[in-house]
């Protein structure tokens, strides 16, 4: 099962992230984070053993939050390398996208990323509130 949305701003997206961690910790099998200018996406996989009440809750939480996000072929293929057993590292290089972590939920990597960010550029945009 996946999912595959795009949220506002930083503080959105590591709220679904600490979600992800405090009630599907045990079902999560990859949760991928890519940052653009304007929007954050993340790409769930859950593991097929979930039961339909938690898949729902999991769905209106990330429904609540964000948009169902309709990938271009960089970020589609960017998933596929990854999922292939890829390195973030290359599939950053080979597709030209910003891949905030790869794995386990993490809020933190969020936060440090917008921390190094908004120090790069001396001010705070909006999708890195």
């Amino acid at each position: 099962m996946e999912f595959l949305y795009c949220f506002a701003n930083a503080s959105l997206t590591q709220r679904i992230l600490t979600y992800l961690l405090s009630k599907l910790r045990s079902h999560i099998d990859c949760v991928t984070v890519i940052f653009f200018n304007d929007r954050w996406v993340v790409h769930l996989k859950l593991k097929a053993s979930l039961d339909l009440e938690p898949y729902n809750d999991c769905w209106a939480v990330l429904s609540e939050n964000g948009l169902p996000y309709c990938p271009p072929s960089a970020i589609t293929l960017a998933l596929k390398d990854l999922s292939a057993g890829c390195a973030p590292n290359q599939a950053m290089s080979r597709h030209h996208v910003a891949i905030v972590s790869h794995g386990a939920p993490n809020p933190a990597a969020v936060s440090c990323f917008q921390t190094k960010f908004v120090a790069g550029l001396g001010y705070c945009p909006q999708s890195l509130v």
